[in-house]
């Protein structure tokens, strides 16, 4: 992280650095600080959470696979620690 600092661009260019975690609220301030912005996503609704796993078994032939049952089975998974 101390790098990030002296990170150089060409006046043209721009560096972005993305980052994510699913626990914002145990991160370091010094992590933070180094950020210029900060965005709060939720948790995918049971209709997100679908197209999710449709998108992720897409390859794979599941043509017996209850999408929207299995989205409603993984809303009792989502947990924050």
């Amino acid at each position: 992280m101390s790098r990030w600092d002296g990170l150089l661009s060409k006046p043209d260019e721009k560096i972005i650095i993305l980052a994510a975690t699913n626990m914002p609220f145990d991160l370091d301030e010094a992590v933070i600080r180094r950020f210029q912005r900060r965005i709060m996503v939720g948790l995918p609704s049971a209709e997100n959470r679908e197209t999710i796993l449709k998108t992720l078994i897409a390859k794979d032939k599941h043509e017996d696979l209850d999408f929207k049952e299995l989205s409603t089975m993984t809303e009792l998974r989502i947990q924050w620690k």
